[in-house]
């Protein structure tokens, strides 16, 4: 991971010191800061500044690293005032995604960004969070539970991460899931729920209003490109 994020000026990750290092002990250089949940009563221009700094992590390990720090405990981050980077402390709990994985959910957050029920369900099945033989009213709620994961990258405006209480809304379908689904999801897709989880919670707890769209967009940008250089 710390080769990933060496260019950009957001993150840091400290660097190991193998030699002093065992098959029980890490030995990493000291960083500063504070977690990011002590910041829930700074300024709100701090407070969205992290919640966009979470986010854009959570965009660039999904779809550029394909490479996921699952565990979102927030003591896992901190952040320095100093040099207003996130410092990255723990990656016990990383999960490689294969591309194939990668690219269609790519696909599927695009498709809720652009409001494509279709292009949702053919990713889905893609993906194996669908079979293609469910009933219609699971189809809806899979699509409402995904656009609801999607929303923040799908409006131009500021997205109030406490006013629109999106896993309250996502909790509200899991009768429906219980009742209809005829597949289970892909394995990943815990892992993947814990991460997105864990960065819109976060953006709830620091009561953030941020403007996802363009990071999103910027990311769908990058990953189309490079896929037709």
């Amino acid at each position: 991971m710390r080769q990933f994020l060496l260019s950009d000026p957001d993150f840091e990750v400290p660097r190991v010191f193998r030699d002093l290092s065992s098959k029980h002990v890490l030995t990493q250089e000291f960083v500063g800061g504070d977690p990011i949940d002590q910041f829930v009563d700074a300024p709100i221009e701090l407070r969205n500044a992290i919640g966009m700094k979470m986010l854009k992590l959570c965009l660039r390990e999904l779809f550029e690293f394909q490479c996921m720090q699952t565990d979102p405990n927030w003591s896992n981050f901190f952040y320095d005032t100093e040099t207003n980077k996130i410092k990255l402390l723990d990656f016990g709990a990383t999960l490689d995604l294969s591309k194939e994985f990668s690219d269609n959910y790519l696909q599927v957050i695009r498709a809720c960004a652009t409001n494509d029920r279709q292009a949702i369900i053919d990713a889905s099945i893609k993906m194996e969070f669908l079979s293609g033989y469910e009933s219609e009213i699971m189809l809806d709620a899979h699509c409402e539970a995904i656009k609801v994961v999607g929303e923040p990258f799908a409006t131009d405006e500021p997205y109030n991460f406490v006013e629109k209480k999106a896993y309250q809304r996502v909790g509200e379908l899991l009768e429906i899931f219980a009742k209809h689904r005829i597949t289970p999801p892909p394995e990943e897709s815990y892992a993947l729920n814990r991460k997105l989880s864990g960065a819109f919670l976060l953006c709830n707890k620091l009561n953030a209003v941020i403007p996802c769209k363009p990071m999103f967009d910027s990311v769908y940008a990058g990953k189309v490109g490079s896929q037709h250089s």
